[in-house]
């Protein structure tokens, strides 16, 4: 597998041959937090890209996964969940939202039963296609789905398609559903790549899903994670709070809560690279960092 540092197209010589009439384009996954976003990208590239918990506002960051076969390459971009920003680091994460919606060829604007709405401002405020997914269909009667179906002004989409990103259901319809609203392009990405981002960032990514499923409440809001270093069979990793009592909580008793988190994240890591490594964890604090543009800047939040 390969987790590419491109940024830019690929211009192939020779490509023309290669590619034949090959179409390709970005297409943005947004909604509400908690809606299936994440689920929905990585059953796509069949990939955990994306990290996945019961807790809402867990993508923080714009995510590309990259689906090529034949002739055509899809480059989804998950997003974090829409809400009212409340501090510095839920702006950033709003922007990347916009930027998504406003520099991609297609939306998937994800919903679920626990959330029905659709800003209007996603239908009225772009001109380009937009796809309602309805998720979560295996938790809901054939009867609530078509409850659901009947509130929603179909004229105002492009398309409608219930889905259920958890199990699969429908998922295999979306790719020929997507393709004929793109336009005929080469490709992006070399055909072998999964994303753009480098292994740093999907390091850093699966331990901040091991402090979301590890801590109750703010404590793992609070946190950021940077991979500081990476040698030969080792990698250092900083998780930075906001206060002195939120290290001691991430730390616990003897630091034994931290080495159980730490344990946990190295088995995904050495899943995720495919060799064995030993991990390195530092908890320091960065007062008020979501608070603090400069702060939410330097931890990557602001692209």
């Amino acid at each position: 597998m390969w987790l590419g540092v491109l940024s830019i197209p690929l211009d192939f010589e020779g490509s023309e041959d290669i590619f034949g009439s090959m179409k390709a384009g970005y297409v943005a996954i947004i909604g509400k937090p908690n809606v299936g976003k994440s689920t929905l990208l990585n059953r796509l590239v069949g990939k955990g890209l994306s990290i996945t918990t019961h807790k809402p506002q867990t993508t923080r960051h714009k995510i590309l996964g990259i689906w090529t076969e034949t002739d055509n390459q899809i480059i989804f971009v998950d997003t974090p969940g829409y809400f009212k920003p409340r501090n510095e680091l839920d702006k950033a994460m709003q922007i990347q939202i916009e930027r998504a919606s406003e520099d991609t060829d297609l939306t998937l604007l994800i919903i679920s039963p626990e959330y029905l709405d659709i800003p209007p401002h996603i239908l009225f405020d772009h001109k380009k296609p937009v796809f309602l997914l309805i998720n979560k269909i295996d938790k809901i009667t054939d009867e609530e789905l078509q409850e659901i179906r009947n509130s929603i002004d179909e004229d105002a989409l492009d398309e409608i398609l219930p889905i259920s990103a958890l199990n699969g259901e429908n998922v295999d319809k979306l790719i020929p559903l997507i393709l004929p609203y793109l336009p005929p392009e080469h490709p992006f990405y070399p055909p072998e790549y999964l994303s753009d981002r480098p292994e740093r960032f999907f390091i850093a990514e699966i331990m901040r899903e091991k402090l979301l499923e590890e801590y109750k409440q703010e404590i793992p809001y609070a946190t950021a994670v940077l991979v500081n270093d990476m040698k030969e069979g080792e990698i250092d990793i900083n998780i930075y709070v906001e206060k002195e009592s939120q290290k001691g909580i991430i730390i616990g008793k003897g630091g034994k809560k931290l080495k159980k988190t730490a344990s946990r994240a190295r088995k995904d890591i050495e899943e995720f690279l495919g060799r064995h490594i030993y991990l390195n964890t530092w908890v320091k604090v960065r007062k008020n960092w979501r608070k603090n543009k400069q702060e939410v800047k330097r931890l990557g939040y602001y692209e």
